[in-house]
């Protein structure tokens, strides 16, 4: 009886980690043209919580005020991805443009 139930035990914990290893994907939505604030929220929201984020200009300024900066372009792409990916947000001041536009 002891064996039996430390199999049920044993399965019932695989199911669990297997259903939990499904909720880890999500999908990343488009961030491109949101402010700094606005695209780590949308992603925050999506179970995103590993963002990093960049001056897409050579000048490597600080991004202190989220408000202040928009996003330029995004890694990965928008989609499904594990949770725990990376997001890495390249970011302009809010009234420059974005390299390349």
């Amino acid at each position: 009886m002891r064996k039996f139930l430390v199999a049920a035990v044993i399965i019932a914990a695989l199911v669990t980690l297997s259903n939990h290893t499904k909720k880890q994907q999500s999908t990343l939505p488009d961030l491109h043209g949101l402010t700094l604030s606005h695209a780590q929220s949308r992603a925050r929201a999506e179970g995103f919580n590993r963002i990093e984020s960049q001056d897409a200009t050579s000048e490597d300024r600080a991004q202190l005020l989220g408000d202040n900066w928009k996003v330029c372009s995004q890694i990965p792409a928008p989609g499904s991805h594990s949770v725990t990916t990376l997001v890495s947000l390249t970011v302009v001041k809010s009234e420059e443009r974005c390299p390349g536009n």
